[in-house]
């Protein structure tokens, strides 16, 4: 114990003022990821809680009441966060079910989109874009799957002829743009970059294939009698899973969001033939309290904060952008999914699918980072388009999804309410 009138110790206090640095600007996300489901229950859910967690990192960040920054430990969990959103978009998708048809008129579709898009940038070019062309064409062939699946399990839809084929076309839209940012945006040789993909693909094919044939007895039981005991060792491997693939893809050159949502392909084909159909749900359930109950939110709170509104505000022209954005997204992703799919599902499902692709939102942020980074975007265009990923993503899925009786999906109740918290 320190003496009555001794100076204190400098070490400790150091200790506790590095550890309030760290926890002070974390609690405000935190407490931001808390209220959003809260305002969301208020509109009865017609705003995803989605939106306000996006919101309310706008009002918490530099932009308004200065709280927080997306800088130091809230930026390390926010990371986090993106790769647990991608590695449960992963693991929605059953590689089993989702074969053939539905894949290649995703595939189909995508290509077509990456043509219009194309369009576009050679638009954005003549009008003087110049670098920025690139960028804007691959952000509009995305589809913010890991962003919609919040929005589709509590409505339900996951498990349905719409909820499949979402998941086929998210699949496409969150792979396909990927690819295009390691070739295009990435700044090295297209042909080493390939070879990189081909080397992560591999691995990849091969943690499928052990999952799909390798048998390891006590293994499995291992796994599964942890699943019921403190060691939850299937979650821990289901995390292990997700830092091994990231850190692979990160140490390709690849972006680590490809070797999050790898994760839970892998993840997802090993549990559906090891475990127990309410041993798998179980899993589900508790990877989904991990992920939308801790880290996602912070993400989206963190994606908020970074938003630059001030650029938008000093150029006033480029608040054209955000409805203009939505629009490019509609034509560029939702017509040529519209097209490649109304022939196999109903025509309120074929227009709610061609809704629900043009959504854009992870993927962007990311693009449009990496573009003001190599100076090939103006920080307000940048902020724009955010603005309008977040647009899409607020009156897409409700357009989408408006009046449509919510589906009885075995399993998705537990699964929908544990998901409340970040939608």
């Amino acid at each position: 114990m320190r003496a009555p009138g001794a100076p204190p110790d400098v070490g400790t206090c150091g200790r506790v003022d590095h550890y309030r640095d760290a926890v002070d600007p974390l609690f405000v996300v935190l407490a931001a990821g808390v209220t959003a489901p809260l305002l969301s229950l208020v509109t009865r859910k017609v705003v995803p809680g989605v939106v306000f967690e996006i919101g309310l990192g706008i009002v918490i960040g530099p932009a308004v009441l200065a709280l927080s920054s997306a800088t130091g430990s809230v930026q390390s969990v926010a990371d986090v966060g993106l790769s647990f959103l991608m590695f449960l978009a992963g693991l929605e998708v059953n590689l089993r079910t989702m074969r053939g048809e539905a894949l290649r008129r995703s595939g189909g579709s995508w290509l077509v989109s990456v043509a219009l898009a194309s369009i576009v940038g050679v638009v954005v070019a003549l009008a003087g874009g110049g670098d920025a062309a690139r960028f804007v064409a691959i952000a509009l062939t995305t589809t913010a799957l890991g962003t919609l699946l919040p929005i589709l399990r509590e409505e339900r839809v996951v498990g349905t002829p719409l909820g499949e084929r979402t998941l086929a076309v998210g699949t496409i839209g969150e792979f396909g743009p990927i690819v295009l940012v390691a070739l295009l945006l990435s700044g090295r040789n297209p042909v080493a970059v390939l070879a990189e993909l081909a080397i992560f693909a591999v691995v990849v094919v091969t943690g499928l294939w052990a999952a799909n044939h390798l048998r390891v007895p006590w293994l499995r039981r291992s796994v599964t009698q942890g699943m019921h005991s403190t060691s939850q060792l299937p979650v821990r491997v289901a995390v292990l899973a997700v830092a091994f693939f990231v850190l692979l893809a990160d140490d390709l050159g690849i972006d680590a969001l490809m070797g999050a949502f790898a994760a839970g392909l892998v993840v997802r084909t090993a549990t559906a033939l090891d475990m127990a159909e309410d041993d798998q749900l179980m899993l589900d359930r508790k990877l989904t309290a991990v992920g939308f109950g801790v880290f996602i939110p912070i993400f989206f709170v963190t994606s908020g904060m970074k938003m630059d509104v001030a650029s938008m505000i000093e150029h006033p022209t480029s608040l054209l952008l955000i409805p203009g954005f939505v629009v490019a997204a509609l034509l560029v992703r939702g017509i040529p999914t519209w097209w490649a799919h109304r022939r196999s599902v109903s025509p309120p499902d074929a227009r709610s699918l061609a809704l629900l692709s043009a959504a854009a939102l992870p993927l962007v942020v990311v693009i449009t980072e990496q573009g003001v980074a190599a100076k090939a975007l103006p920080p307000e265009v940048a902020a724009a388009m955010v603005a309008g990923g977040l647009l899409s993503v607020l009156v897409l899925p409700l357009l989408a999804l408006r009046g449509r009786a919510r589906a009885e999906d075995p399993g998705t109740d537990a699964t929908a309410q544990v998901a409340t918290p970040a939608a």
